[in-house]
């Protein structure tokens, strides 16, 4: 199942600075997993405290939530309020 991968300048290291990526996986855990693959040392970045937008959705619990085929799902740096 390919997903295009968006990931903010932050999250950019491990991928040379590549903005954009595919993926593969049903949710956005597996979704990390493949990127952490491809890309080690991603996964435990993304992890670490950054939103998931799925198709324009901000997913509050991102790790178990499926992604369709062809999703356009952004990890971007959390916001602080307050």
């Amino acid at each position: 199942m390919a997903v295009r991968v968006h990931l903010s300048s932050n999250l950019r290291g491990p991928t040379g600075g590549i903005a954009e990526v595919e993926a593969d996986g049903s949710t956005v855990g597996a979704l990390i997993d493949d990127l952490d693959r491809r890309y080690p040392g991603l996964g435990d970045a993304l992890r670490a405290g950054v939103s998931v937008v799925i198709d324009g959705l901000l997913i509050a619990h991102p790790e178990y939530e499926p992604v369709a085929d062809g999703a356009q799902v952004y990890f971007v740096p959390q916001t602080a309020g307050g």
